[in-house]
Parts: structure tokens; C-alpha cells; sequence
């Protein structure tokens, strides 16, 4: 058995508020689908690659500019 006496450090935010999803092949938006199975993903239509909203590689994610 393999013990973790460190956390690892998550790459993604807790939260994906203040981020915009973007294509981490182009930088393009994404725009967010509903997916069969119940789940939802965002998808670049430039590329035609996407992911799952609950699982965006560490790219996909853009700070949004600071409003004020």
C-alpha cells in the first residue's frame, strides 16, 4: 500500500467562477453542451475536440479580466 503523507496539489480551481473555458489546442471559446449520457461538455467547433465539464484539463481554463 502506497501512502500520500502529502497532498498533491490540485491544478484546477475549487470553483470555476471568475474562468472562462477555452479551447487548450486554439484558445478559442468553447461552448457548452448537454452530453447523452446526462453529463454536460464544452466543445471547440474549430478544432472538434472537446471534454467534460467535470474534468477540463488545466489549459481549458482562462482567468476572466478583472471587472472595475
Amino acid at each position: 500500500m502506497k501512502r500520500v503523507f502529502r497532498p498533491q496539489a490540485d491544478p484546477l480551481p475549487a470553483s470555476g467562477r471568475g474562468y472562462r473555458h477555452v479551447c487548450p489546442h486554439c484558445a478559442q471559446p468553447l461552448t457548452l453542451h448537454d452530453l447523452r449520457d446526462g453529463d454536460q461538455g464544452y466543445w471547440c467547433h474549430g478544432c472538434g475536440c472537446g471534454h467534460r465539464a467535470g474534468d477540463p484539463p488545466p489549459q481549458a481554463l482562462q482567468l476572466l479580466p478583472q471587472a472595475g
